[in-house]
């Protein structure tokens, strides 16, 4: 939760800069790229994320039927399940987020129409920090040792 709290207000936090970052630009490039792409981004993002989480499962499988510890890794599965659910919950929530954004309702009411924008650009931000943190699992599984009790250098490797 620590870290889904800190991703999220990172998130948040860069969403609110280039909303900022627009508006004193007087340019509405970002909202009108998002509202024509954001669902498709966040479905071709979250295609590439279960590729990669694929491909660290086949890993881990070979990582645990070479130990013969089946629950190794439970903590690392939460997670991968975790990462596909946020970007699950994230397309919905963006569908919803963009229709409010075209409500003719919400339009008399600015400070909710750019607090909506805000929440868009949060949720591609948030894919794309989800997308880091799973390529950086790839990074680490591969550098993880076929057998860490190997000796290499007459050290004993630590994982």
């Amino acid at each position: 939760m620590k870290t889904f709290l800190k991703q999220f207000f990172f998130s948040l936090g860069v969403a609110f800069a280039l909303t900022k970052m627009q508006t004193l630009f007087e340019s509405v490039y970002l909202t009108i790229f998002l509202k024509q792409n954001l669902v498709t981004l966040l479905v071709a993002l979250l295609a590439i994320n279960c590729t990669t989480l694929g491909v660290v499962l086949t890993k881990i499988r070979e990582l645990i039927d070479h130990s013969g510890k089946p629950g190794a890794f439970n903590q690392t599965r939460k997670e991968m399940m975790r990462s596909v659910n946020e970007q699950v919950i994230l397309v919905g929530v963006s569908i919803i987020l963009l229709l409010m954004q075209d409500s003719k309702w919400l339009q008399q009411y600015v400070f909710v129409v750019e607090f909506i924008q805000v929440f868009i650009i949060t949720s591609f931000i948030f894919a794309i920090v989800i997308l880091y943190d799973t390529a950086m699992s790839v990074f680490v599984i591969l550098e993880y040792p076929d057998n860490p009790k190997e000796e290499s250098n007459g050290d004993i490797k630590q994982c």
